[in-house]
């Protein structure tokens, strides 16, 4: 989310609204992690409370386990040397609600759109936390260069 908060004024430029973030949680956790994250625009973050995720489902995410990542393109996901942090945060931003604990909020991936004109211009699913594609890859493919 950093990486593509740090290339919104190329984005904007291109006349591309954006980039926004869904991720899974509650208002609370949202907050904490705009809290740990001050470069990602509150206005463009948003979270799926809904009980069945019904935003990750309709996207077609998987969970960890139910796909296989290409190791070749495997990476650290980067944290800017923020690793203690991260760490100290995890509960507070995980999706664990405590009145129904279950892992199947925590244990589901994410993905990558870019939509235009009502047409999916670019997909990509998570097959494990830190399998994004890059940045920079993603803009290219919808023919914005920097």
């Amino acid at each position: 989310a950093n990486q593509w908060a740090g290339m919104s004024n190329i984005v904007k430029r291109a006349g591309v609204a954006g980039p926004v973030f869904i991720s899974i949680g509650d208002a609370p956790g949202l907050q904490k992690f705009l809290e740990l994250n001050p470069n990602i625009p509150k206005e463009f973050a948003f979270v799926d409370d809904t009980p069945d995720l019904d935003a990750y489902t309709a996207a077609g995410f998987a969970s960890i386990g139910s796909a296989f990542p290409d190791m070749d393109n495997m990476k650290m996901p980067d944290l800017g040397g923020q690793w203690m942090d991260y760490a100290a945060s995890v509960m507070a931003i995980s999706p664990v609600d405590v009145a129904r604990p279950s892992l199947s909020k925590v244990l589901r991936l994410g993905g990558t759109f870019v939509i235009g004109d009502d047409k999916v211009l670019y997909a990509w699913a998570d097959t494990v936390p830190g399998d994004h594609p890059d940045v920079k890859s993603v803009l290219k493919a919808i023919g914005i260069n920097q």
